[in-house]
């Protein structure tokens, strides 16, 4: 019976060592010659495809990570990009928004220059009240500080003109009234017919407008005309701007006509506005006194 024996693993290990030591010696006696011999021709026969497969996976991975690399620098001057893009589109909107409160500003200043025969006291709006159409219907202003105390009833007016009327006083708070509320009416005149009537505000939810009462009939009303304060009602100063004709309904019997004003003011968009405190004893452009009533009558008087 033939029995099998079983090669050692250390007499495996010297072969291979023994291997590579007699490879190693003849590569060394090729060496001799002028050029490789028969055993280094073999050797480079046999490892040149390996060095080859080597080299090219090299070259490969060496690909691979500089696209890699390429790649990661893109994604962080991306992110670079788009948070320096964030910062000037916020850089952006901050620069709006101080043009827009500029504008305002100067506007409120240029009506101050123009009635200097008016004492305003400048005021805040701090918040709105909406109809269910998101029409502003009254506005709270906040009316703190020293100096003449702010009284129900003193007008409110814009860059545009007419606002309304302080309606109630609660510490440093007011509320207006508008002039589209029905409540409001105001005494006017309309600037190139000269058409006297009441401005009575619609109360509509779904647009600014007050209605022009008592409109004289044979008078002929302009569309897009200015609609003025008389300064009769004793409330509201003479020269304020109301409004603007809109549209006129001129029925054929009676003694008056109607039409609607679209007021200039946007009631809207209100941050500042300026409540008239009484008059300030000037003419409008400051350059002399007011005239006073006594003035007035004794002109009239022949």
């Amino acid at each position: 019976m033939r029995t099998t024996r079983q090669r050692s693993p250390l007499a495996g290990l010297l072969l291979a060592i023994g291997l590579i030591l007699s490879a190693i010696l003849l590569l060394q006696l090729d060496r001799i010659g002028q050029g490789p011999g028969p055993v280094g021709r073999v050797l480079s026969v046999i490892v040149s495809p390996l060095q080859d497969a080597v080299n090219n996976a090299a070259s490969g991975i060496r690909g691979w990570w500089d696209d890699y690399v390429a790649v990661m620098d893109l994604r962080e001057e991306h992110a670079a990009l788009r948070a320096e893009l964030k910062q000037l589109k916020g850089n952006l909107s901050e620069v709006d928004d101080l043009r827009a409160e500029n504008e305002r500003l100067r506007g409120l200043l240029q009506l101050g220059d123009r009635r200097k025969d008016l004492r305003l006291r400048a005021a805040r709006v701090v918040s709105r009240t909406t109809s269910a159409y998101f029409r502003v219907i009254r506005i709270t202003l906040e009316v703190s500080g020293e100096g003449v105390e702010i009284e129900e009833g003193m007008p409110v007016i814009a860059e545009g003109g007419v606002v309304g009327q302080v309606r109630t006083v609660m510490g440093d708070r007011a509320e207006v009234m508008l002039i589209t509320d029905p409540r409001s009416a105001i005494d006017v005149v309309l600037e190139k017919s000269k058409a006297r009537g009441i401005a009575v505000g619609t109360g509509e939810s779904d647009r600014y407008a007050a209605r022009l009462e008592y409109l004289e009939r044979n008078i002929e009303t302009v569309p897009g005309e200015r609609v003025m304060t008389t300064g009769d009602d004793g409330r509201y100063p003479r020269g304020l701007v109301v409004g603007e004709v809109a549209d006129i309904n001129r029925t054929r019997h009676g003694m008056f006509q109607e039409a609607i004003a679209r007021p200039l003011a946007d009631l809207s968009d209100l941050d500042e506005v300026f409540v008239v405190l009484g008059p300030s004893g000037l003419t409008a452009d400051g350059s002399a006194l007011a005239p006073t009533e006594e003035d007035e009558e004794e002109e009239a008087t022949p």
